[in-house]
C-alpha cells in the first residue's frame, strides 16, 4: 500500500504533525532567544503527568466516559485528557513565568524539580493503571496514525488563538525576549507579557503533546529554530526558516517512517538533527 492509497486513514496524524511542527517551530524562536529550554521540557512533563492524571482519573470513574457509544462521550473521552493537560501547562507555566523570591531557590532548580517530579508521576500513574508499554510510548513519541479528528480540530482552533495573539504582540514579545531590562525600564509590563508568552507556549505544548508525544513537541521547539538561528542573524527571518524547517521535517519524516514501517515521533526527531548541517557548514566557511 502506498501512502497515498493510506491517506484517508493517515490524513489526520499528518495535518496534527503539520499543525504541531509549524506553531511549535515557530514557537520555539522565543524559546532560544530567552534561553528557556529547559522550561520547556519542564512544561512538556507537566502536560504528560496532567495526560496521566486523566486516564487515572477515567480508570477510578470506572472508564463510563470511554465506554459510552454516543458521539457525545467518545469525543469528551478524546479531549478530556487534553483539558487537564493544559489545565496543568498552564498553571506550571505561569509560575515559571514569574521570578522566584527565595535566593537559595534558583529557577534552574525550580526548572530541575518541575522535569523531574512530573515524568517520574506520569510513569508510576501509567504502570499504576495497567498502562505500562504501550500508553509510555503514546505518551512520549504520540500515535500520529489514530489521531481522532476532535483533536486535530482541537489543535487547529489552539494553533489559530496563539499565532494570532502572536501576531498581536508581536513586537512587545520580542523586545521582552531580547532586552527585558530595558523593556522594564521603558514601561512595558513585562511580567505580564511573559506570563502571556509562557501561557501561549504551555497552551500549545499541552495539547500538540496528545497528538505527537512529549518527545517530538520537545524537538519542535528546539531543533527547527537553533538551526534557523545558524543560518541566519535576522530574526524575521529565523522565524520564517524555523517554520519552513518544522514543516518539512513533519512532512519527510512522516513518510519515511510509513514507507519504511518506522516509528513516527522517533523518524521526525531523527530527521530534525539534520537540520544542523547547513549551519554547520556556514559556520565553518565563515571562519575559512
Amino acid at each position: 500500500m502506498s501512502i497515498w492509497e493510506a491517506l484517508p486513514i493517515l490524513q489526520n496524524g499528518i495535518i496534527a504533525s503539520l499543525i504541531a511542527a509549524l506553531v511549535c517551530s515557530f514557537l520555539g524562536v522565543y524559546v532560544i532567544l530567552k534561553r528557556i529550554v529547559f522550561m520547556t521540557a519542564a512544561i512538556s512533563q507537566v502536560s504528560s503527568l496532567g495526560i496521566a492524571t486523566a486516564l487515572l482519573l477515567q480508570v477510578l470513574l470506572g472508564g463510563q466516559i470511554a465506554k459510552n457509544e454516543h458521539s457525545e462521550s467518545q469525543t469528551l473521552a478524546t479531549l478530556f485528557p487534553i483539558i487537564i493537560a493544559v489545565l496543568f501547562a498552564c498553571a506550571a507555566a505561569l509560575l515559571m513565568a514569574s521570578q522566584p523570591t527565595e535566593k537559595k531557590l534558583t529557577r534552574e532548580s525550580i526548572l530541575g524539580i518541575a522535569y523531574v517530579v512530573p515524568a517520574a508521576l506520569a510513569l508510576l500513574i501509567l504502570d499504576s493503571i495497567g498502562g505500562a508499554v504501550h500508553d509510555i510510548n503514546n505518551l512520549l513519541f504520540g500515535n500520529t496514525v489514530f489521531v481522532p479528528p476532535a483533536q486535530v480540530t482541537l489543535l487547529a482552533i489552539i494553533a489559530a488563538i496563539v499565532l494570532f495573539v502572536h501576531g498581536l504582540f508581536y513586537k512587545e514579545f520580542v523586545f521582552v525576549a531580547f532586552d527585558p531590562e530595558t523593556a522594564m525600564a521603558c514601561g512595558m509590563r513585562t511580567l505580564l507579557l511573559n506570563q502571556l508568552l509562557f501561557g501561549s507556549l504551555a497552551l500549545m505544548i499541552s495539547v500538540s503533546i496528545s497528538s505527537i508525544g512529549v518527545m517530538p513537541v520537545f524537538a519542535f521547539m528546539v531543533i527547527p529554530p537553533a538551526a534557523a538561528l545558524l543560518l541566519t542573524s535576522t530574526l524575521k527571518h529565523a522565524f520564517i526558516l524555523s517554520t519552513i524547517f518544522g514543516g518539512i521535517t513533519a512532512l519527510i519524516g512522516f513518510y519515511l517512517s510509513f514507507q519504511f514501517s518506522l516509528p513516527t515521533g522517533p523518524s521526525m526527531i531523527a530527521l530534525a538533527s539534520l537540520l544542523f548541517i547547513p549551519g554547520l557548514i556556514k559556520k565553518m566557511l565563515g571562519r575559512a
